[in-house]
């Protein structure tokens, strides 16, 4: 099993593993645990994209269209448990429903350093659900 290594990974660890106590029970019958399994390697698989979607759109310069994918991106790392990453979101929705696309060099580099801090937590928590 892979181990968080960086204080950072640890904490998001401990964020997603307390969302995911909130989803199952305390002994999860297998079939939760190969749902919990799905939902974390599905959220390592299509976040990326999503992150990258969102830096495209901010380079585009359309507040619309970031809000919606920001929201969208917001839900899913709240769903699992990745609040660094949906608190990022909700500030790049919120300035987005204000009219203001943030500067999107520096944004897109926090929004890369967040999804992949959350995808190396879901990772790790996923081997322990498979």
């Amino acid at each position: 099993m892979e181990t968080a290594t960086q204080p950072e990974d640890e904490a998001r660890v401990a964020g997603v593993r307390a969302r995911l106590a909130d989803l199952v029970e305390a002994d999860p019958s297998p079939a939760e645990l190969a749902l919990m399994a799905r939902l974390l390697n599905s959220f390592a698989a299509k976040a990326p994209a999503s992150a990258d979607e969102l830096a495209r759109l901010l380079r585009q310069g359309d507040a619309g269209l970031v809000r919606e994918q920001a929201h969208s991106l917001k839900g899913s790392a709240a769903n699992i448990g990745a609040t660094d990453l949906a608190t990022l979101c909700a500030r790049i929705e919120d300035q987005a429903r204000a009219g203001i696309v943030a500067d999107p060099e520096t944004t897109t580099a926090h929004l890369e350093l967040e999804v992949g801090g959350a995808v190396r937590a879901v990772l790790i928590l996923a081997g322990e659900y498979a």
